[in-house]
């Protein structure tokens, strides 16, 4: 209805969009987008997506630029982020030629550094190789950069121009040319460089524009993408242009006499031109490097000429690739263990009574059954197999006797009182509240705790950590109390108290203690780095005593001498730097101090840890390794942002003994920036030692770096993380394999590989920083699950939970409802529960 007769004339203008960029003689075009100006852009930013940063249209002028551009922007960002394009069909040719308009734009910088902080233009290729960069910094020339190769420096200094950059990749003559033009100067230049030893698999298929943040300084970077197209010379259909990897062939040593007792495959699916899949025989295969030895255990490179065909052109000479793991048998070696008794405990359920109790070390080869009684009672009609049982008509103070059988012989009785609740109480003596430098209170409150048989009594005591109200992360600054650390009985008596003294900083970084016994003499030690000040004091009457002095680490009177006081910048306050510092290993049953040595890894020069403000170098983790094969030592870890280190250390007759150190430092930087926020310890090569995972990094028993998730050889780059889990997942593939999450964005996000080479056997790309994932086993299929932080939709991009023999278990791991922290073996079954702060 129009009662008023209201009218409105409307003109439509349209516009013939041309759909297509400028043409290049002799080459097909194949993509492009001109961000808005005479091309559509769809879908939008032209497919480019991102995390945690910005992708916009930006139609003002930027230079001389004032057409709609592609807009990449981070701000103060903790982390290196990443805007992606994936073409929708990778692109192949005789050559191939990537044309865009770049303004690199100024990269944030704190000084000292030229190379602080990079803004980077990568081009993928479909196998996820980074073929060719582009790096830009503030304080140094443009550098191109061909696979992992080193950089080769341009004269192009000026990142806020345009320049106009043209790329190609002439695969006849394995070459790429690049050439790079200022287009408000017109200065030009032309770089020609050979593609051999880079991996490549001929297309180019995807690309990313890079923030890449160094330690201690947010990245904050704005860069600008224009005209961009992909063009190609095309090739004859049939010609092969990409051999599909091959999975590592793992056998065991003395099994293969020659290679072709190996079982190596004898044809490989590669792909052609027109992207059609095909079979290709393999003639032969032979050694690269080193020669095989069915006897000498490692990975040996084997390359797969393939055969001539009428059917397939291989004028580019490719050939197929495997690594050939020759691997020891599983070791039979017998390693010191701790004594512990039978454990009984008897706690409150809902209905009755819970008795549970240990099956020790060496009973799980033997014959061993038990049988219960409730205050003389026998409540089993035949011997049990399991080490836990439920009295229905069980109750609090009613006693119970587990008595141990073998042979048909009674060996042994342990007797317990059933609790009146289902959790053990143990009461502790929290320490007086403090005042700092400042004149600010602080108040504790219990933190980390750890368990070991400090008398050697078969029953373990508890190692609890104390916290002050004001302890700090170690990026920040302040004047932090105490750490100290308490040892209990299980009923609350009092062991011995360890004030660490103002010489260490409080927090979460800076108080990594072991608890284990490393001497064999049936008791745990206590083992923590120290300063000057650390002090030891005992018991009077049930109560921890000051003036009952055990031990003093170092100078007394240097208590709080080694830190920056209130005079210095406020970044550095509380900061430790200049004074002593020690590993120490303690007494675990009088806490009086066994020996200290000396810490090899000081923080010295703090500028070499990647920042002046102390906050890489305060980075420390430590764990128990048996790297003999048969007793414990001690593994201290300080750095792993940029500078990574490692110490062993054994304690032999009542000395602290250093039996290796690593660091990254001295190897060129290998392993630098490649560890994580956490450590594990296995055997994964099967050599009867233990090797350190420190993340990305993992070093043999002997210190020496076993390898890094370098992008070589089977293991795709790995970087800095922040969960790692370890263990035996899958029980068709014997040994060690690995889960790891990554802060770095251009790397996988979430990934699975194999503990003892590395080879990367799952892995989702959601181009973010990805903190937390875990592996646990929580269906029944065979194997572990594992999911993580990764991408918050999209299954391909690490958003689902996922079983290591390669199959998708839900599609969604938040929509399933799985926490992503912690696992533990809880309610008796074969199935593990999910520990999520105080929530199973």
């Amino acid at each position: 209805m129009n009662e008023n007769n209201i009218q409105a004339e409307i003109t439509v203008i349209t516009k013939e969009v041309d759909t297509k960029g400028p043409n290049i003689e002799g080459y097909t075009q194949l993509y492009y987008s001109d961000f808005g100006d005479q091309v559509a852009v769809t879908p939008v930013n032209w497919g480019f997506t991102t995390a945690n940063a910005t992708l916009s249209i930006n139609d003002e002028a930027v230079g001389e630029n004032t057409s709609p551009k592609l807009q990449f922007t981070q701000t103060n960002q903790s982390g290196g982020r990443v805007a992606t394009k994936v073409l929708e069909a990778p692109v192949n040719g005789d050559v191939i030629l990537v044309k865009f308009d770049w303004y690199p734009g100024l990269v944030n910088d704190k000084g000292g550094n030229p190379n602080e902080n990079g803004g980077e233009f990568r081009i993928l290729d479909s196998s996820e190789n980074t073929v060719f960069t582009l790096n830009n910094t503030r304080n140094s020339p443009l550098q191109y950069i061909l696979g992992r190769q080193q950089g080769v420096l341009t004269s192009f200094s000026n990142p806020e121009t345009w320049l106009d950059v043209e790329v190609k990749f002439d695969l006849g003559k394995n070459e790429v040319v690049l050439q790079i033009t200022d287009q408000s100067t017109e200065q030009r230049e032309v770089y020609t460089s050979s593609l051999e030893g880079v991996d490549f698999d001929g297309t180019v298929a995807s690309f990313k524009l890079v923030g890449m943040r160094t330690s201690g300084n947010n990245i904050t970077w704005t860069t600008y993408l224009d005209n961009m197209g992909i063009y190609h010379i095309s090739l004859p259909e049939n010609r092969i242009t990409v051999v599909d990897k091959i999975p590592y062939q793992r056998i065991y040593v003395d099994t293969a006499p020659t290679i072709d007792d190996i079982g190596l495959p004898e044809s490989v699916v590669v792909t052609l031109s027109n992207g059609s899949k095909a079979n290709a025989l393999i003639e032969e295969w032979v050694t690269v490097g080193k020669p095989w030895s069915s006897s000498e255990t490692g990975i040996y490179t084997l390359k797969g000429i393939l055969a001539e065909s009428d059917q397939l052109d291989n004028a580019f000479d490719r050939f197929a690739t495997c690594y050939v793991y020759n691997r020891l048998n599983e070791p039979t070696n017998v390693r010191q263990t701790e004594w512990l008794d039978r454990g009984v405990i008897a706690l409150t359920s809902e209905n009755g009574i819970f008795i549970s109790w240990r099956l020790l070390a060496d009973e799980y080869d033997q014959d061993i059954t038990f049988n219960i009684y409730r205050n003389g009672e026998l409540l089993n009609q035949e011997p049990l197999e399991l080490t836990n049982y439920h009295d229905s008509s069980g109750k609090a103070s009613d006693l119970y006797t587990v008595e141990t059988i073998f042979n048909n012989k009674v060996i042994a009785k342990d007797e317990v009182v059933a609790l009146g609740e289902d959790y053990l109480s143990i009461p502790m003596q929290k320490p007086d509240n403090g005042i700092n430098i400042l004149g600010e209170e602080y108040t504790y409150s219990v933190n980390d705790c750890s368990v070991g048989d400090l008398d050697g009594d078969g029953e373990y005591e508890i190692i609890v950590k104390w916290y002050p109200s004001n302890a700090i992360d170690s990026s920040l600054s302040g004047f932090t109390g105490p750490t100290i650390f308490d040892a209990y009985k299980l009923d609350g008596t009092p062991l011995w108290r360890i004030n660490m003294g103002l010489n260490l900083t409080s927090g979460a970084h800076y108080h990594q203690f072991l608890v284990f016994d490393f001497d064999g003499d049936g008791k745990s030690e206590f083992l923590i780095k120290t300063a000057d000040g650390t002090t030891v004091y005992g018991v009077t009457d049930g109560a921890f005593d000051e003036d009952k002095i055990i031990s003093i680490v170092g100078n007394a009177d240097d208590n709080g001498k080694w830190i920056h006081g209130k005079d210095s910048p406020e970044n550095l306050h509380g900061k430790v730097y200049g004074g002593p510092e020690y590993i120490s290993v303690f007494n675990g049953e009088t806490g009086k101090v066994i020996d200290s040595i000396d810490y090899r890894f000081a923080v010295g020069d703090v500028s070499t840890w990647g920042d002046t403000w102390f906050n890489r170098s305060d980075r420390f983790l430590a764990g128990v390794a048996y790297l003999d094969g048969e007793t414990p030592s001690a593994v201290y870890g300080r750095g792993y942002y940029e500078r990574t280190t490692y110490v062993a250390y054994d304690l032999v007759n009542g000395k602290l003994e250093e039996r290796w150190y690593f660091d990254s430092k001295e190897v060129g930087g290998r392993g630098g920036g490649m560890g994580f926020h956490s450590l594990a310890i296995a055997d994964v090569d099967n050599d009867g030692y233990d090797e350190i995972i420190a993340g990305s990094l993992v070093l043999d028993h002997d210190g020496s770096v076993l390898y890094v998730m370098d992008g070589e050889m089977g293991r795709e780059l790995g970087s800095h993380g922040d969960a790692l889990h370890v263990g035996a997942f899958d029980p068709d593939r014997e040994g060690i394999h690995i889960v790891a999450v990554h802060e770095v964005s251009s790397v996988a996000s979430l990934e699975y590989h194999d503990g003892a080479t590395g080879e990367t056997l799952m892995s989702y790309y959601a181009s973010k920083d990805t903190g937390r994932g875990l592996a646990a086993n929580i269906t029944s299929q065979p194997g572990y699950e594992f999911w993580g932080t990764a991408d918050f939709t999209d299954v391909e991009k690490g958003a689902g939970i996922y079983n290591v023999q390669n199959k998708v278990i839900a599609n969604d791991s938040r929509g399933a409802g799985v926490s992503f922290n912690f696992k533990l073996y809880w309610d008796g079954d074969l199935l593990h529960e999910l520990l999520d702060g105080v929530t199973i």
